[in-house]
């Protein structure tokens, strides 16, 4: 993978889409529960004595899959976002001291990079 070339037009924008991955964890993880607390509550109704089929054990087993498979998405999202705010703020923070030692080029002021 190169990242040659890339640039960071815009760090509040790229701020604002972390936020809104952050954002989108808290609601895939509210939406996604809903069916997840359904299916399991089938999964209970179908797993009594007068039902003998495997329709029980195959929602209790949908269930966990989908546990599982909504808190990866949600994980991703939560990591995804955290890495475009921390890469937003670093950007923003090495361009600010860049512009500083930039601005006091030529001066007789001592440089950082000795």
């Amino acid at each position: 993978m190169s990242f040659t070339g890339t640039e960071i037009d815009d760090p509040a924008e790229l701020r604002k889409a972390g936020q809104g991955a952050l954002d989108l964890a808290g609601e895939t993880k509210k939406a996604g529960n809903r069916p997840l607390d359904e299916t399991r509550a089938a999964s209970q109704g179908f797993s009594q004595a007068e039902w003998d089929g495997g329709l029980g054990k195959a929602l209790s087993e949908l269930s966990e899959t989908w546990s599982r498979q909504l808190n990866s998405l949600q994980a991703d999202c939560v990591l995804l976002g955290g890495q475009c705010i921390d890469t937003s703020e670093a950007y923003s923070t090495v361009e600010s001291t860049n512009s500083a030692v930039m601005g006091n080029a030529g001066r007789e002021v001592n440089s950082p990079f000795g």
